[in-house]
């Protein structure tokens, strides 16, 4: 039977975003919410595969609450739950893959501040983006619900975590004595990452170990180089070789070297592209549009298959899908294995992997001086209250770019002889992001330049950090 109550429901706009739902919580983000948007997935459930859904949290404050309410209103459709507890979101799209499941879900705020909170959705195999979300959005506001006379089942599965290590145990040996610190930044990682460092004798320091939802050391953004210093102190005061940052629901990674220099995530991409292609000559490789030049000269002299994607998690996984890539990445931190792997994102697995391409290395530091040089900038995270999709259609229109060559396959992305520069709307929170590359100082400064005129043209009172 199918209940239809249409309610105004226009606060959904704020939270529905491009690949995933997240929003301020309780305002934006509760548990009412969550209770309507499991019985909207239990009734989309019911109407395709009719299977069990898994479901797992981020260690927020809120995502046990969360969690609850939306397992009620899956199961008041009559849909099974198999709750896998405190894990990170790889630890969801791994069960799925292991145990061939369709539906999964991950209640997390990623790696927004803490008073965020949300849900990252797999429905019969794909993870859901666009379109697809926006869709659960409409049935929840015409509030259009499967009514199950028997009341779905909830199961508690608590030995994900060690398939997952024995899995990648029984895939990935070495030894080696690199010494690492990694910084769990009291995210979620920390129920799994000391277990799997002593199953695979990774010689690691763990900081920030206790999962606390309110982030008292530092925001689970490991993409902010503020929010590296504890890291960076502990290589350090350890005599630590490296050190490794992952997000608040484990599924980025950050790299820093022992002298404190961060190795960008499409840097990590060169390094993981060179070795992957040694045996896979041909295969696509797939990244995001913030990512560095350097990275697609990389693929093809390595035989590879360059292709570029939005940014985006979701994005990305479905350009791997449709090129059969072997390797995806993005600038935030998301790397996608898919040789031995799944093809979902995993900053552990991400980690594995580069332990072991150093073991075979005398020095590591060799793999850091052979990737080329350039001038970079971070993810510059600029927040506009207005609407800042309205602000990028008008920046798009400006005709002051006649000597640059354009992409807008996300956002518009100047591209000149020297350079480039990249302005896009985050789709997580209400921000402008900006990244730029240049061959000299020089460079970088014009093509910001250039940015600033433009952004200054549509709003002379925003704020440019550049």
């Amino acid at each position: 039977m199918v209940h239809q109550e249409r309610n105004s429901l226009s606060s959904l706009d704020k939270i529905f975003r491009a690949y995933d739902i997240r929003g301020t919580y309780p305002e934006q983000i509760n548990k009412k919410v969550f209770y309507d948007l499991g019985r909207t997935l239990g009734t989309t459930i019911k109407n395709s595969n009719n299977e069990p859904i898994v479901i797992c949290r981020d260690g927020r404050t809120s995502s046990e609450d969360l969690q609850a309410s939306m397992m009620s209103g899956i199961t008041s459709c009559g849909i099974d739950v198999i709750n896998i507890g405190l894990l990170p979101t790889p630890l969801m799209n791994f069960a799925l893959k292991y145990e061939k499941l369709n539906n999964g879900l991950m209640i997390t705020g990623s790696h927004n501040p803490k008073n965020y909170n949300g849900v990252k959705i797999v429905l019969d195999g794909l993870t859901l983006y666009g379109d697809y979300i926006q869709s659960l959005k409409n049935k929840m506001i015409n509030n259009e619900y499967h009514v199950s006379k028997k009341m779905g089942k909830i199961t508690t599965d608590t030995s994900i975590s060690s398939k997952y290590i024995q899995f990648i145990k029984s895939k990935i040996s070495f030894n080696s004595s690199i010494k690492i610190i990694i910084d769990c930044g009291n995210g979620v990682t920390s129920t799994i990452i000391r277990s799997l460092c002593s199953e695979l004798k990774i010689n690691a320091v763990i900081i920030n170990e206790d999962i606390d939802g309110n982030f008292p050391n530092h925001p689970p953004d490991p993409s902010n180089p503020e929010n590296l210093k504890q890291l960076y102190d502990a290589i350090n005061r350890n005599s630590a070789d490296l050190g490794i940052a992952f997000d608040g629901d484990g599924d980025r990674i950050i790299l820093m070297k022992k002298n404190g220099e961060i190795v960008w995530p499409d840097q990590l991409m060169m390094i993981f592209s060179q070795t992957i292609l040694k045996n896979n000559p041909n295969r696509s490789i797939v990244y995001d549009v913030k990512c560095s030049q350097h990275l697609e000269n990389i693929i093809r002299e390595n035989k590879g298959k360059p292709i570029i994607s939005r940014t985006g998690h979701s994005y990305i996984k479905k350009t791997i899908k449709d090129h059969d890539a072997i390797l995806g990445g993005e600038m935030s931190g998301h790397i996608f294995f898919n040789d031995s792997w799944f093809g979902f994102d995993d900053g552990m697995y991400a980690m594995v992997r580069l332990m072991e391409i150093f073991s075979k290395l005398e020095n590591i530091d060799d793999v850091f001086k052979n990737l080329p040089k350039s001038i970079t900038t971070p993810e510059i995270s600029i927040k506009y209250d207005d609407n800042h999709f309205t602000f990028m259609e008008k920046f798009v229109k400006l005709s002051m770019f006649s000597e640059a060559k354009k992409s807008e396959i996300d956002g518009l992305k100047l591209i000149y002889d020297d350079g480039w520069g990249l302005i896009r709307c985050s789709n997580t929170s209400p921000c402008l992001v900006l990244r730029f590359e240049a061959n000299s100082k020089k460079s970088l400064l014009r093509i910001q330049s250039i940015f600033k005129d433009a952004m200054l043209e549509i709003d002379d009172k925003i704020q440019i950090p550049f």
